[in-house]
């Protein structure tokens, strides 16, 4: 590692995250739990809290946003109740660095989540000396708890319960990270990479059962927000979905039918799981988590918020989202479309009649893929992958109906929670801001800004990180870390386009940046004319130069791997445990 330092501190990382804030019912649970007669209930002083984070989940991938075809009416029903955020910006371009963006509002690049995500197999996690939400909150009285996917290391040193929360139900990381009992995995050819579940600080199910995991988070999540409110104790609830990740390439089947997962309450007579079962499930769990909220009594007394983590893996097709307004028509039209990008475990291997042809060397399977100039999504900084649907709603407190297109970053949940809490602590090193007051509607500009043209004072900068370069002091495919593009409100400067994640097209510089307007333009289609910008094109170089020059780089830890790290239950049952039923 030593070795590595001095090129690394060069180029850096990409991060971006997401929050949801939300409570968790489960009602087959129900008669099990212990009742809380909300006769009895005193609202608690202290706000409480609920952040929900989607993995994977697009723009309009939710009914609110515009979503076609899944009906998501809890998580709408926070919008309807509180304030719709419409420029919510990922602070990475990849799941674990936008969690740990959420978890500490740093950039990815401070806290050596880069680049690529944490592996199964990955030796190291979100550092011990990191302090997150999660432990502020928990310094100040609160209970703590996260409810599904973290993705910052499973190691003992990083898992959550050593982050600041006091219990865990979850799997360490996306759903394509191990097999399942009917799907095993192309990479996993042992047969004992099994995905585990863990219960706070240990495995105690592997391979997890999906049939009722969703049922099983709602539980979790409303016995510990119970249990909170009858000690007189507010409570931050973390509830990171599983859904909507797809599942792994398979070793045998259909890549393309046997990708998601959803309950059997959703799968229902199907053969297998839709994305907008996965999309329904999600927001069925939302349902029981604001179900529990009113029964108790404690619903104009719970901060909650919704977003993603990042966008849409557009090169898995139909096992994914949508990039809905936010095309990146841009790169379409000047990307050769010869390239090929592929499902992940795939690469492009094309033949004379068949120019899409993506082909797994361990399976032998083969699908099409999509032209890389369409592959805008998960991996790249384009609006698809870091314009996020996100809700909040605080009876009482943020307005109903409301609406905002003031500039929002996954950053700005730490020191915002913290303010909203009156927890006041040194943040010089965070690089999110305080945004309570656009969520309360309190200043004439946020509460002016709900029009493309009514936001022309906001001057929020934001930098958006990548890597998939190709050149630089990182192994390959990685290259580098780099700011590819940077916001100054409603306009993006582009200094490098590439399309998403690691495919074949070779990144291109600009200079004068490429400039969108993303409100009049989300599709990022129509460059505008750099000489209309030269005082701002200045600022924003000299801004992205300061950003990258002061800024502290940590190691980059996600290149850190060995087999011997892969969670194992039991060595002696080729990774196999059950849980009690």
């Amino acid at each position: 590692m030593d070795q590595m330092n001095q090129p690394i501190k060069a180029f850096v990382a990409c991060s971006v995250i997401v929050i949801v804030v939300i409570v968790v019912l489960h009602r087959s649970d129900y008669e099990n739990l212990q009742a809380v007669d909300s006769n009895s209930i005193i609202p608690e002083k202290r706000t409480n809290i609920i952040v929900m984070f989607a993995d994977n989940l697009g723009y309009n991938d939710i009914s609110a946003f515009g979503a076609a075809t899944a009906r998501t009416p809890n998580i709408d029903r926070l919008g309807i109740e509180g304030i719709k955020l419409n420029n919510w910006n990922s602070a990475a371009s990849l799941c674990s660095a936008s969690r740990a963006a959420l978890m500490t509002g740093k950039y990815p690049v401070r806290t050596g989540i880069y680049p690529g995500v944490l592996k199964p197999d990955a030796k190291y996690g979100l550092m011990p000396n990191e302090t997150t939400v999660a432990s502020y909150l928990r310094n100040a009285g609160y209970a703590t708890a996260i409810v599904g996917k973290w993705h910052l290391g499973h190691r003992s040193p990083y898992l959550p319960t050593n982050h600041g929360f006091d219990e865990w139900l979850g799997i360490p990381y996306h759903m394509s990270g191990g097999s399942l009992d009917d799907h095993i995995c192309g990479y996993d050819v042992n047969r004992t990479m099994w995905l585990p579940l863990y219960q706070d600080d240990q495995i105690v199910e592997q391979p997890v059962e999906l049939k009722d995991l969703a049922q099983r988070y709602a539980g979790a999540s409303e016995r510990f927000i119970r249990k909170s409110v009858s000690k007189g104790q507010p409570f931050f609830l973390y509830l990171p979905f599983s859904h909507v990740h797809q599942m792994c390439a398979p070793a045998y089947g259909s890549e393309q039918k046997l990708c998601q997962w959803a309950s059997e309450m959703f799968v229902k007579e199907k053969e297998k799981a839709t994305f907008v079962d996965a999309v329904e499930e999600m927001d069925w769990i939302a349902g029981q988590v604001l179900s529990v909220l009113d029964e108790i009594g404690i619903e104009n007394n719970t901060l909650v918020l919704f977003t993603s983590d990042n966008g849409p893996w557009i090169a898995e097709q139909e096992c994914s989202g949508s990039k809905g307004p936010f095309e990146g028509r841009w790169l379409r039209e000047n990307v050769d479309n010869a390239c090929t990008a592929c499902p992940h475990d795939y690469k492009s291997s094309p033949t004379e009649k068949n120019r899409r042809r993506c082909y797994n060397s361990q399976t032998k399977l083969e699908v099409n893929g999509v032209p890389c100039g369409e592959d805008t999504g998960l991996g790249g900084v384009w609006e698809a992958n870091i314009r996020m649907p996100a809700l909040a709603r605080w009876p009482g407190k943020i307005p109903a109906r409301t609406e905002t297109l003031k500039t929002i970053s996954t950053l700005d949940v730490l020191p915002t929670l913290l303010s909203i809490v009156n927890e006041t602590h040194n943040m010089d090193s965070v690089d999110g801001e305080d945004v309570s007051e656009i969520l309360f509607q309190t200043t004439h500009s946020s509460r002016s800004c709900s029009s493309r043209m009514d936001c022309a004072d906001d001057r929020r900068v934001l930098y958006f990180w990548r890597d998939g370069f190709q050149d630089g002091p990182l192994p390959s495919p990685f290259g580098r870390f780099d700011v590819a593009s940077a916001k100054i409100g409603r306009h993006k400067f582009w200094f490098w386009t590439k399309s998403a994640h690691y495919n074949p097209d070779i990144e291109v510089h600009h200079d004068p940046p490429l400039i969108f307007d993303v409100f009049a333009d989300p599709a990022e289609a129509f460059p505008l004319d750099p000489n209309d910008f030269l005082k701002e094109i200045e600022i924003i170089t000299t801004l992205v130069k300061e950003h990258k020059h002061n800024i502290t780089y940590g190691q980059p830890y996600t290149i850190f791997r060995n087999s011997e790290y892969i969670p194992c239950s039991n060595i002696t049952n080729d990774c196999r445990i059950s849980s009690p039923r």
